[in-house]
């Protein structure tokens, strides 16, 4: 902000000359806001007078030096020039304006956002009905005069707030207003666009550059403001956002099933399984493999009992869903105390949750149907709040809560105990805790292998394993033995996608996990580095699939355990960049998945006749149907997948449903059920069709 000279035409050149003088002293000098404020206190207090030439007694004057002459028409007008000029001088117009207009811009995309044809993640057809749009639709939407009128009234508005409030000019006004405009425009920018390698780069390319701005702003501004606020507003603003999170997550999930697009993998396998949980006590399903199977041959996940409860009140796919969306935003709660316990302030405690609180590696996944894994990010939070309050019994507690998730959860309790030992926090647990979680995780293997299915590390290592019977024994083995083999594998199977992968995983968190003095904490690294990256299973690298719930947590408190050491001062500019990075990426990834609200809302009423037809199914009766009905049939004790492949004798169950389209292997099913006694039971002309079995007796 620079001084304002009040200058009339009456000043004389000395008085010129000295004044310049003056303001060339100050910017050499680097006048401190804070003298800036003053001089404008000052100048205001002055009414921005134009400064008068003493006046000369005159002979005859009866009034003398008291005498004062009235200003001409031309002195006021150029009163007002200066008092404007000093006004505008005193406040950044261009970061005011520039905020104003992308915070506008931004709201009227809001307000319009489904005329935005960017907006159409699919081209939707149903029946004679397809859906587009143009760039046309969005702009004839917009009504340029009264976003313009808008941006000058409240442009106005700050102005004249600024000026005839003092204590408002202590705030950097426009600075913030322009850090939110970025904000703002940046996710509306990231909002609901194709996920393609061109629109990941556009994103990315968007969020560098808000970031960049963001970094030139917090250089010059502390939030000093920001640090007044009570605990008693950030707390509820922080579960404000974690609710809000949540909530989004769950209902568009949600609305992805009511549109069915979830399918038998793996929605139906768990919604069957959780029917049986309520049931009998165990996890047996007949979708998952096409025989009664219990889910522990396929992955030992006790864990899933804890939300026996929950589906025994609200059984349906949708109770799964929402638990879901819960369970990993919930590891917020542990990561805040975490932060407390470290020393953070009050704000930055507040905008380092907010990390994991719009961390797209833990919503993300949650798209992908359900997952035991959800229950990784905040089992794994506690444990490390566990660890840094150092509080013995529940370390125990919460290690045993995060073995139970699933068999490969061991490697994650295994790398936690290195690192209780390598960074001497607590070598003796650490030691028990890795020679007890290497113990059960040979046993698990062995009786899954012996009993069950085995536990697929052939799978997902097999690119690492030269014996495949070998175990995950194997996968050490290479990792020692060849190491660059190993690396070259972290950028295998399409290197591209990788390096995306990797950037949406770690550039909200700055890449602060690699960024220490102190080489244990590299150990909190290794499970991404082994299950996401040196993985020769592609879904293993992919940000939306339930893999990265697990090593998301690790990453976050590595990063947070590095962040800790910095000074307070990089600390101030390092954390709300991995917010703001955050929440963009957030966009990037999730916003767009309103789009199945949209769905629903367009075909609402064919989606309700679906859901009608389906509910006719008798739960007793044993039901073949297509991948993407299964989840809406699976609270039952029979259920078998039907496709292309299915042969004609899995045509034995009760009821066959499948939708009603002109596929050619459709049309051959339709008249394999005929020519076997099976009658039309149900059906919506063109959506859907039911069979039921001539053995059936309808009630």
């Amino acid at each position: 902000m620079s001084d304002k000279l009040k200058v009339s035409n009456e000043q004389t050149d000395e008085q010129e000359s000295a004044a310049c003088t003056e303001t060339s002293e100050n910017i050499t000098s680097g006048t401190s806001p804070e003298s800036d404020l003053q001089t404008a206190d000052m100048q205001e207090d002055s009414g921005y007078d134009v400064p008068e030439e003493p006046q000369e007694d005159k002979p005859g004057d009866t009034v003398g030096a008291a005498a004062v002459k009235p200003k001409s028409f031309r002195q006021r007008i150029d009163d007002l020039e200066t008092l404007v000029a000093g006004f505008i001088a005193e406040n950044n117009i261009m970061a005011r304006f520039i905020g104003l207009f992308l915070i506008f811009s931004s709201g009227v995309f809001i307000g319009n956002y489904r005329r935005e044809p960017r907006t159409e993640k699919f081209r939707v057809e149903w029946g004679d009905r397809v859906e587009s749009r143009d760039w046309t639709d969005y702009s004839d939407s917009v009504s340029f005069g009264k976003m313009a009128f808008f941006i000058v009234l409240v442009f106005a508005a700050v102005s004249l707030l600024r000026h005839f409030l003092p204590k408002l000019r202590k705030i950097n006004l426009d600075g913030y207003i322009l850090v939110t405009g970025v904000m703002m425009f940046g996710i509306c920018a990231l909002w609901r666009n194709n996920s393609d390698y061109f629109y990941l780069a556009f994103a990315f390319g968007i969020i560098a550059v808000s970031l960049i701005l963001l970094a030139a702003f917090l250089k010059a501004e502390d939030f000093g403001e920001l640090k007044k606020v009570p605990n008693t507003v950030l707390i509820p603003v922080m579960g404000a956002c974690a609710a809000g999170v949540a909530l989004f997550v769950a209902m568009t999930t949600i609305f992805k099933h009511k549109v069915y697009f979830t399918a038998v993998y793996d929605l139906g396998i768990f919604t069957q399984m959780y029917h049986s949980i309520i049931t009998d006590f165990t996890q047996n399903t007949t979708c998952e493999r096409g025989y009664v199977l219990s889910h522990f041959a396929v992955h030992f996940s006790p864990i899933y009992y804890v939300l026996a409860p929950v589906y025994m009140l609200f059984p349906s796919a949708e109770t799964l869903l929402a638990s879901q969306a819960v369970l990993a935003v919930s590891g917020f709660i542990p990561l805040y105390l975490i932060c407390r316990r470290r020393n953070f302030s009050d704000i930055m405690s507040f905008m380092f949750t907010l990390v994991y609180i719009f961390s797209a590696s833990v919503t993300s996944p949650c798209y992908y149907e359900f997952h035991e894994n959800a229950f990784l990010p905040p089992l794994l939070m506690w444990f490390f709040y566990a660890i840094e309050k150092n509080s013995t019994v529940m370390m125990y507690i919460t290690m045993v809560l995060v073995l139970m998730v699933k068999e490969d959860a061991a490697l994650y309790v295994m790398c936690i105990a290195l690192y209780l030992v390598f960074s001497g926090r607590s070598r003796k647990h650490g030691i028990v805790m890795f020679l007890a979680t290497a113990a059960l995780f040979v046993n698990v293997l062995s009786l899954m292998s012996k009993y069950g299915e085995g536990a697929m590390t052939n799978r997902t290592f097999g690119n690492l394993m030269k014996n495949y019977d070998g175990g995950f024994g194997e996968v050490i083995k290479t990792a020692l033995t060849n190491p660059m083999y190993f690396i070259q594998q972290c950028f295998a199977n399409d290197g591209l996608e990788k390096l995306v992968f990797i950037i949406v995983m770690l550039l909200p968190l700055l890449f602060m996990p690699f960024i220490t003095k102190k080489a244990s904490v590299l150990l909190l690294v290794v499970p991404f580095i082994i299950m996401n990256l040196a993985s020769g299973y592609a879904y293993a690298s992919k940000f939306d699939y339930q893999y990265v719930f697990g090593t998301t947590a690790c990453l976050i408190y590595a990063a947070l355990v590095n962040v800790s050491e910095f000074d307070a001062k990089t600390r101030r500019t390092v954390i709300p960049l991995m917010a703001v990075a955050s929440v963009l990426m957030f966009t990037a990834c999730d916003i767009n998945k309103l789009y199945y609200a949209d769905v629903y809302d367009r075909y609402k009423e064919v989606n309700e006749r679906k859901a009608s037809i389906l509910a006719a199914v008798p739960e007793d009766g044993s039901v073949l149907a297509t991948p993407f009905l299964i989840p809406h049939l699976a609270n039952r004790d029979e259920l078998y997948i039907l496709d292309e492949g299915t042969s004609a004798n899995e045509d034995t169950s009760d009821f066959v449903v499948f939708e009603d389209h002109q596929d050619e292997w459709i049309l051959k099913k339709r008249e394999m059920l005929e020519s076997e006694g099976y009658t039309v039971y149900k059906e919506a002309e063109g959506v859907i069709v039911i069979y039921v079995s001539p053995e059936y007796e309808i009630k």
